[in-house]
């Protein structure tokens, strides 16, 4: 009698447990890391933006900053100006356009990246949703585990001890 009381108190308590869905929610709640995530399109566009700035920066007249630089070294006006596009095609008359097609490249790859951590986002969090289901359901286990008393599953020694 003293046993079944006790099953009946164990299912009196287990089913509220047993009537709650396992899982609150399949998939994870959307995160604010796509809502921060650059467009590809805003990111051509910052892409573009880069390059008109750099196009700037390297029609920018550095012969009077060289003269207060190195004193001896005179700015001829005759010449014109002398600007940061023209000593970088010095050395290298691709420069400017080596420049811009670096540029090309990385907007690319950043648009690139964009779109996959775009994509991967609710993925990761779906298998770190799982993870820590997983884990909780580990532990809950385990508490059922401890907290069962053990000595009604002995048997007793066949030697008789």
């Amino acid at each position: 009698m003293r046993n079944l009381v006790l099953a009946a108190g164990l299912l009196g308590l287990a089913a509220p447990a047993a009537a709650q869905p396992r899982h609150p929610a399949p998939y994870p709640p959307p995160s604010r890391i796509e809502q921060r995530l650059p467009r590809p399109d805003e990111v051509e566009r910052i892409g573009t933006m880069i390059e008109r700035v750099t196009d700037a920066l390297l029609d920018v007249d550095v012969g009077p900053v060289a003269d207060a630089i190195d004193p001896y070294r005179r700015y001829d006006p005759r010449r014109g100006p002398e600007t940061l596009g023209e000593l970088a095609t010095r050395r290298d008359p691709y420069a400017r356009r080596r420049l811009h097609a670096e540029i090309e490249d990385t907007t690319a790859g950043v648009g690139a990246a964009t779109r996959e951590v775009a994509a991967m986002t609710p993925l990761v969090r779906m298998a770190i949703a799982d993870t820590l289901r997983h884990i909780d359901d580990a532990v809950r286990e385990s508490r059922l585990r401890r907290d069962r008393d053990y000595r009604d599953d002995r048997r007793e020694d066949p030697r008789g001890r």
